[in-house]
């Protein structure tokens, strides 16, 4: 097991090497929801931004909501059409185990080991699954992820994967997504970050649906603390529970720093697309480009500069 001196060094190695993980530590340091959008608003004022963005009055609805509730359903964001698509491109590909890293690689979920909760497709499929790079280029979807962080995003990373249900118990004993159901979390990424989210496959209470705590990316937690008990009493968490269920194609941003996880999936799977974006690229993205791409109008070369390489 790593001794703390020895993570402390690789860390530093880490913050010294690639400038991601510095900008990443540093803003681990600061929790406080307030300094967070203080510090991000600084920050935005010296990044791109969109000339001439317009704002109609249904993404004036929109940020109101994001803003408000720290999540925004979006309805009839993708069809059948391209969920049937996206499946089929994936029923062929290869996932991982991240818990176990160096394991073999599998199709999910009819060939997942029974010891995997999250089986994860590879970023060099992602890319080139149809459809998802259109959808994260939305050009709503980047209008009201710009107005909230005050200059253009950064599409950080895309992933997809599959949540199993039927996991073995003991081979995931010491894995705090199953041993604390009741634990909800923030994402401590960025200082901004926002994500999209589309499930791939119908969702109900049995299939591991999303859930979040309405209005809790505001909530000033305990100092050192990104994660909540659902019985904490001093905070009104039950009363702001909301699961998210819906059939396939049902997609919603978050605030990435409201309360949230995945619940335990019971008899069902759940395939999901989660893209995000920040401010600042993240370090755990592609180290490089992953696909060359000649067509400079139809996506923003800096929103994607980390997944595609603009010739």
């Amino acid at each position: 097991m790593e001794t703390k001196i020895a993570r402390y060094v690789r860390l530093i190695k880490q913050a010294l090497t690639d400038y991601k993980w510095t900008l990443y530590y540093f803003q681990m340091l600061i929790l406080n929801p307030k300094y967070r959008k203080l510090v991000g608003s600084f920050f935005s004022y010296i990044l791109p931004k969109t000339t001439n963005r317009k704002i109609n009055n249904e993404i004036q609805k929109d940020l109101q909501s994001l803003k408000q509730n720290g999540l925004l359903v979006l309805e009839n964001f993708v069809t059948k059409t391209q969920i049937q698509d996206i499946k089929l491109y994936l029923s062929t590909k290869l996932c991982t185990d991240r818990q176990r890293p160096g394991r073999e690689t599998f199709i999910a979920p009819g060939f997942a080991p029974k010891s995997c909760i999250h089986a994860y497709y590879k970023l060099e499929d992602t890319i080139n699954i149809p459809h998802v790079l259109e959808l994260a280029n939305n050009q709503r979807i980047l209008t009201i992820i710009e107005e909230i962080f005050g200059a253009k995003p950064t599409i950080s990373m895309i992933h997809i994967w599959w949540l199993l249900s039927g996991f073995d118990a003991h081979a995931n004993s010491n894995e705090r997504y199953f041993t604390h159901p009741g634990e909800f979390h923030r994402d401590v990424d960025d200082w901004s970050e926002i994500k999209l989210f589309i499930y791939l496959t119908d969702v109900d209470e049995d299939s591991g649906p999303h859930a979040y705590i309405k209005k809790s990316h505001t909530w000033l937690l305990p100092p050192k603390t990104r994660d909540l008990d659902i019985n904490n009493p001093d905070f009104p968490i039950k009363d702001n529970l909301i699961k998210l269920t819906g059939e396939a194609g049902f997609a919603w941003l978050e605030n990435s720093y409201v309360l949230h996880r995945s619940l335990v999936p019971k008899n069902k799977h759940r395939l999901i697309v989660a893209v995000t974006y920040t401010l600042f690229p993240l370090p755990f993205g592609p180290k490089v480009p992953l696909r060359s791409y000649s067509d400079g109008n139809q996506f923003d070369s800096y929103v994607n500069r980390i997944y595609l390489k603009f010739r």
